[in-house]
């Protein structure tokens, strides 16, 4: 295994040379917010779009809403889902979710720091939102662990076609090991099941920052795009996929997406927009000390066998990207650069 991953990353930098459309900007970036991290972003139900970010403020690290009714072309805060001391706390990597019902999620890290004696205990927590993601309340922590070499991170959520929620995060197993986990729920986030390995199973590396998106409206086929440290035994970060074609049940087909010699890529995001799909990614390839970098994407037009057609949506330093599909042709690709959070608006 080991002696063919050269061979491997040879193939996958050839084929992300060889297709698609690139993207381009529309207009100048816009700010989302200050003082800040990790923004996210989804379309509600009413037509409006939901944002999220860590907010920093007074030594506390705050999740923080937004709300836009124009597409992104501009945001104002609207909520606080949690809050805690930078202190004793560490809270970070927000995600937004609506139910079918109508209903608002948010998964993020809610971890506590090591003080004194006690040790670091880290936790993924759901809150939930009945009123658009104004208030929220606690509902669920799907996941937990007391060991200092267990970290839980970045979750996202996906509605399942039969009805039920998928959560799929990062846990480490050891410094040098970390998988890609997915758990469900059927009761709208409320309990969950026992976690299912997706990724990292059969290697020692650092699989994590799971994006996730299906390859057509309501196919059961899903993408995942993960990063991965130390896959080929340089210490770097490459960006790689695996795909499910039953909608999460059974996970294969790892492939590379982006590598770049001797720096790191990672920190992806994935998207469907229209018949294509985009992936956004960091890396140093231009500058920077990692994980500063510039956010970049690469566009596929076949499901996400090739990649192609490399744009700088910004040059560094940005990173912690998040991407949100606006129709068939735009997007909205988010960074953060020096505590400042944008918005650059694309099209396909």
């Amino acid at each position: 295994m080991r002696l063919l991953q050269p061979l491997l990353y040879s193939i996958g930098l050839f084929s992300t040379l060889t297709n698609a459309q690139a993207p381009s900007k529309s207009g100048d970036p816009v700010v989302m917010a200050t003082s800040g991290t990790y923004p996210r972003a989804t379309r509600l139900s009413d037509g409006s779009l939901l944002g999220v970010y860590t907010h920093f403020n007074s030594g506390n690290h705050t999740i923080t809403t937004l709300k836009s009714t124009d597409n992104g072309a501009s945001w104002s805060v609207l909520g606080t889902v949690n809050t805690g001391p930078e202190s004793t706390k560490d809270i970070d990597n927000p995600f937004v979710h609506q139910l079918p019902n109508g209903r608002i999620l948010c998964a993020f890290r809610n971890h506590d720091k090591a003080v004194g004696s006690q040790p670091r205990f880290y936790r993924i927590t759901v809150c939930v939102s009945d009123d658009n993601g104004a208030t929220w309340k606690y509902l669920s922590t799907p996941a937990s662990d007391s060991n200092s070499a267990n970290g839980n991170w970045e979750p996202f959520l996906i509605n399942a076609l039969d009805g039920s929620l998928q959560l799929y995060y990062s846990r480490e197993n050891a410094g040098s090991d970390q998988d890609s986990l997915l758990r469900r729920s059927t009761d709208g986030g409320a309990t969950w099941t026992s976690a299912q390995t997706i990724s990292g199973a059969d290697i020692t590396a650092r699989d994590g920052m799971l994006g996730l998106t299906r390859t057509s409206p309501n196919s059961p086929t899903l993408l995942a795009v993960f990063e991965s440290k130390n896959t080929t035994g340089n210490n770097l970060y490459t960006i790689h996929t695996i795909s499910s074609p039953d909608d999460g049940q059974t996970w294969g087909s790892r492939n590379l997406v982006y590598s770049s010699l001797g720096h790191n890529a990672g920190a992806p995001g994935l998207i469907r927009v229209g018949n294509k799909l985009v992936t956004s990614f960091g890396t140093d390839e231009d500058g920077g000390t990692w994980p500063t970098g510039a956010m970049k994407v690469v566009v596929s037009s076949d499901g996400g066998r090739t990649w192609g057609d490399k744009t700088t949506i910004h040059a560094q330093p940005a990173q912690w990207s998040g991407m949100l599909a606006i129709d068939d042709r735009r997007f909205l690709a988010m960074y953060e650069s020096e505590n400042t959070i944008y918005a650059q608006r694309m099209v396909l």
